[in-house]
């Protein structure tokens, strides 16, 4: 088993400046076990479900469907609870895969037909084999700078890692209107950022920003506080996981559980997770 890195009593790298001296950081690792899943090629994605189950969606599955295998956090994730076929045809990496509160699961299309991003939701309730809505969003097409999350209403919650602003941007989506309407678009307190970074979303709306690569030499946490409109941090600090590579995928539950994904490479042969404690001070 590959082994992440504790940081010793989480010191913090030369120049890090936290939010406050008050924000709550992470003290370890909650979890630390292999799982069900085989080891998983890059095409997978890893969504945290509400409960704490984890969700694993393969864009090209073996009967030409998006797939979905998840693994059942009461086992431990040592039981694969579900193993589907979806609605949903094979796709390629224009779509990304996001996990709404009542475990459906949404496909969002960055350049839809109509020239707007669109959002798929597989209904769960139908054992992911009928979708719930299929619509175009507010958003207009959007590329790989964006990635996407949903709250505790289900609101679609875009992060644009480059926006306009010099700054990450967030954009919410009302759900409550079909995904036609925002709620909010606003620049964040953290600058741009890249495709080192990977984002999640709380039930109360926080955007949690995964940097894999932090000036601590960690990988580190950044939480933008939605009630602020995202202008301040309410944390910021190293994780207990070493700098990441390509090999981990991280997946955020909606309390604010983080959970590292070891899809290749380790020594059980197994899909590993890794989970921090919350990041929600």
């Amino acid at each position: 088993m590959r082994q992440p890195v504790l940081a010793a009593a989480f010191s913090l790298g030369a120049g890090w400046a936290p939010a406050s001296s008050a924000a709550a950081q992470p003290r370890g690792f909650k979890l630390q076990t292999p799982t069900a899943l085989p080891s998983s090629p890059p095409e997978w994605t890893f969504l945290a479900l509400a409960d704490g189950d984890v969700a694993a969606v393969k864009s090209r599955g073996t009967n030409s469907k998006v797939e979905i295998q998840i693994a059942a956090a009461a086992s431990r994730f040592q039981r694969v609870s579900v193993h589907t076929d979806t609605a949903m045809p094979s796709v390629d990496d224009e779509f990304l895969f996001i996990a709404l509160p009542d475990r459906d699961i949404a496909a969002v299309r960055r350049n839809g037909d109509g020239g707007r991003t669109e959002l798929h939701v597989l209904d769960a309730g139908k054992a992911y084999k009928a979708y719930r809505l299929q619509t175009p969003t507010a958003l207009p097409a959007t590329d790989r700078r964006w990635s996407f999350g949903a709250d505790g209403d289900g609101n679609l919650v875009g992060i644009n890692r480059l926006g306009e602003s010099g700054k990450t941007e967030i954009h919410v989506v009302d759900a409550r209107q079909k995904y036609r309407r925002f709620k909010l678009q606003a620049e964040s307190a953290l600058h741009a950022t890249d495709s080192s970074w990977d984002f999640g979303v709380l039930a109360n709306g926080d955007v949690l920003g995964i940097n894999r690569r932090g000036d601590s030499g960690q990988t580190e946490l950044h939480l933008l506080d939605a009630a602020k409109d995202y202008k301040r941090f309410k944390l910021q600090a190293p994780s207990p996981l070493a700098a990441a590579d390509d090999a981990w995928k991280f997946a955020v539950r909606g309390n604010g559980e983080v959970m590292a994904v070891l899809t290749r490479g380790s020594a059980s042969g197994k899909t590993e997770l890794h989970v921090f404690d919350s990041v929600k001070p």
